[in-house]
Parts: C-alpha cells; sequence; structure tokens
C-alpha cells in the first residue's frame, strides 16, 4: 500500500510560522486584540477587541475605524458607510464603535464580521479618495502637453528623491533646459501628507525640480494648504495657461 509523502520540517514549520503570525492576539486590560489577516488601506491590519459582557461577549473594532477615517479627513464618511455595511452582517454601529454581542457559539463569527465591516468601510471610503486624485490626473497630463507642447512631456512618471526612494507623479516637463513635477493632489489628509512628503524628499536634491501640487480647489484644503505650499506651488487644476507657464519659471 502506497504511503503519502512526508512534509520536510523546513516547510511545515515556515507554514506553521506565516500562519500564527497571519492572527495575532493580545490581552490589555480587560480586553483581548486580535489582529487579523486583513490590510486596511493605509497598511496596518484590521483589529478587533472583545471583551466579556453579561451572557457572553462584546466584539468590537474599539473605534479604530473611525480614527482611521479622522486621520484621512474624511470622519464624516464613517457613520453612512459603517451603518450600511453593518446592516448586513447584523451588526451595530454605536457612536464611533462597530460591534455585536454575542454567546460563545458565535464568537468565530462575530470576530471575523466585525474584521470585514471594519475593512469594507475603509476600503469604500478610501477608494472614494483616490478617484479625486484620479480625476485630476486624468485630465492634467492632456492640459500639460497643451500648455506646454507634448514634446516638452516625459514619458516617465516616476522620480528618485535624496533619501532614493521613488515617487510616483502624475507628470514631469521639460522647459528651457528645467524640470518641473506636477503631481494631482487630492483634498484629504492622506493625499497631501503623501505629496507632501514625496516633494520634501525631491526637493532636497542638489539640484531639484521645480514642484507644483494640482488641486481642485485651494479652498477645500483649509489649513493644510500650508503642508503643499511649504513644498511647493499649488495651483488649482481649471486656472488659466499662463498660471501654469508662470508655476515652472
Amino acid at each position: 500500500m502506497a504511503t503519502l509523502p512526508r512534509l520536510d520540517t523546513i516547510l511545515t514549520d515556515a507554514v506553521e510560522k506565516a500562519v500564527r503570525d497571519l492572527v495575532c492576539l493580545k490581552s490589555w486590560g480587560d480586553a483581548a486584540f486580535v489582529n487579523l489577516p486583513l490590510i486596511a488601506p493605509d497598511g496596518s491590519s484590521i483589529t478587533v477587541r472583545v471583551k466579556r459582557i453579561d451572557g457572553g461577549f462584546q466584539v468590537d473594532d474599539a473605534g479604530f475605524t473611525y480614527r482611521d477615517l479622522l486621520r484621512a479627513g474624511s470622519d464624516r464618511s464613517f457613520a453612512k458607510q459603517a451603518s450600511l455595511y453593518a446592516h448586513r452582517k447584523e451588526l451595530e454601529v454605536e457612536g464611533r464603535m462597530i460591534l455585536v454581542r454575542v454567546d460563545g457559539d458565535d464568537l468565530q463569527r462575530a470576530i471575523c464580521d466585525v474584521g470585514s465591516v471594519s475593512w469594507q468601510v475603509l476600503e469604500k471610503v478610501y477608494s472614494r479618495l483616490d478617484e479625486q486624485e484620479t480625476q485630476i490626473e486624468e485630465g492634467l497630463r492632456e492640459r500639460l502637453q497643451s500648455v506646454f507642447g507634448e514634446g516638452h512631456l516625459d514619458p516617465r512618471q516616476d522620480i528618485v528623491g535624496l533619501s532614493t526612494n521613488e515617487w510616483k507623479v502624475s507628470a514631469i516637463v521639460h522647459v528651457d533646459g528645467k524640470l518641473a513635477v506636477f503631481q494631482a493632489v487630492g483634498d484629504h489628509a492622506n493625499s497631501i501628507y503623501r505629496v507632501s512628503a514625496a516633494f520634501h524628499d525631491i526637493a532636497a536634491l542638489p539640484d531639484p525640480p521645480t514642484l507644483i501640487s494640482v488641486v481642485k480647489n485651494r479652498k477645500a484644503l483649509g489649513t493644510r494648504l500650508s503642508l503643499l505650499a511649504q513644498a511647493g506651488h499649488v495651483i488649482e487644476e481649471g486656472q488659466a495657461d499662463e498660471v501654469y507657464r508662470r508655476a515652472v519659471a
């Protein structure tokens, strides 16, 4: 009778470690925190909190979903999106928290459901935020070709900063022997902080290019406008061609 081949110990040990790392459990005070193998748009793991209550357990997101959106400047989207996705899983939204109360038999499902809803809310809101940049960027390259001429638009859309990190940018333009970088920016915090970090790194080069942020509306950026202004010029996508020309001068 044929026997199944045995997996070597190196393989099994590696897989067992990887599986253990997929789900991480930590205790803090009267609660247990479970890191799930779900990655939020900012690169962090989705975390669920479990607490004992009379008759069972409360499983919630500990307000992490709301705070993530708050950092992105999109906290006003939490109530609507959280209620929408929570309803589909028969969960509740109380204040700034997604939660459900269950007995021990339903604990596994509850942890999965709360984690899933937290991820869905973040994914939905962040995808809408990214659409802002995409919409600006789609028209920007065409606009730059019109203003400066097709031959001045570099086919590359990346540039290396002083840190040696390669940054993706909307467009690179060559004008009168000078280099200018244009970047579409949404009006949410994540987009602004990301562009600010990139521009400061690029500006630190020995011979930096001119850096221009392109936004829909400067006023919509509020106090965060100064973050972009510190790193370069800030223009609106609908401004006149002459504004674009002056920005690279």
